[in-house]
């Protein structure tokens, strides 16, 4: 079982990522990591404040089954603020290659989580992205998101049932399942260090689209979560509806390097689509995240 003081420290990292990469529901992120970083390693839970920054890159930004980094890399910058081990606001930049201006996109997030026993805990958030006016027509305009997650520890394996929303033009609720199992090695260099492994499996289901065309054929698609002109749907010959689906699968592997108050993170990932939007060159394949987080206080 993990302890209420290795399920605080997830939820630091959930903030973290959800700063860095919207991987938070994103499936990059997904969600929160179930395992530890020491620079929350013997953290006393009675600490009331605690800041932690980071930087992160990726191959590609995932969100919610598509991608808005535009398929390109990205990197980020963020600063975490830590309140009593229970509610983190983050604040993030984030430049896509190859994309002017430099900072793309910013990111505001509040997180809120509580433990009630050994097995069962919960989380919520809001977050805001704000992007750059000139790229609203060629990436994605501003958009909010909101969730409630509740985590179940079975001790073989570490289940998150999360329930999201996004706010925008293409509004959508999101469910996402996801099972972890942690593994850390045995502490080294002294005791400051050692190294823990986290796979996740990561369900995602959401609104899809039934494009059905005047000879009868029928086409699935991801519906797109975020305003975007080159997300219309369909031609004028053509009917479109909606149903809620499954989306896609995604398997991660996140190797954390820990070292007293710095922790360094890779994560190799796999996104399975189980349906493609049939006017977008929506992401499948590996894609490829590295975190460095450091605590300050």
């Amino acid at each position: 079982m993990k302890s209420p003081a290795k399920l605080n420290q997830n939820i630091i990292l959930l903030a973290i990522y959800m700063a860095f990469t919207p991987a938070l529901f994103s499936q990059a992120d997904s969600l929160s990591k179930s395992g530890r970083s020491s620079v929350y390693h013997n953290e006393s839970d009675e600490k009331i404040h605690s800041l932690y920054t980071g930087i992160g890159a990726g191959t590609n930004l995932i969100y919610l089954g598509s991608s808005i980094s535009d398929n390109k890399p990205f990197y980020s910058a963020a600063l975490t603020y830590g309140f009593r081990n229970a509610l983190y606001a983050s604040a993030s930049a984030t430049h896509l290659s190859q994309i002017s201006p430099y900072l793309a996109f910013y990111n505001l997030a509040l997180n809120y989580n509580h433990t009630f026993n050994s097995w069962f805990d919960i989380s919520a958030g809001i977050a805001i992205y704000n992007t750059a006016e000139s790229l609203h027509d060629s990436l994605f305009a501003d958009f909010g998101y909101i969730n409630l997650t509740a985590g179940f520890d079975w001790k073989l394996l570490y289940t998150k049932v999360s329930f999201a929303e996004v706010l925008s033009e293409e509004n959508g609720f999101y469910l996402q399942i996801s099972n972890s199992r942690y593994f850390e090695t045995k502490e080294f260099l002294n005791g400051k260090s050692f190294v823990y492994f986290d796979p996740v499996i990561n369900i995602l289901m959401g609104k899809l689209i039934i494009i059905e065309t005047a000879n009868g054929t029928r086409k699935f698609g991801n519906a797109p979560p975020f305003s975007h002109p080159n997300k219309k749907t369909g031609k004028p010959s053509e009917y479109v509806s909606e149903k809620f689906g499954l989306m896609d699968f995604q398997f991660s592997l996140p190797v954390t390097f820990c070292y007293g108050k710095l922790s360094l993170e890779a994560e190799p990932s796999y996104l399975l689509p189980v349906y493609s939007y049939p006017l977008n060159n929506e992401p499948e394949g590996f894609t490829f995240y590295l975190n460095i987080i450091y605590k300050i206080f």
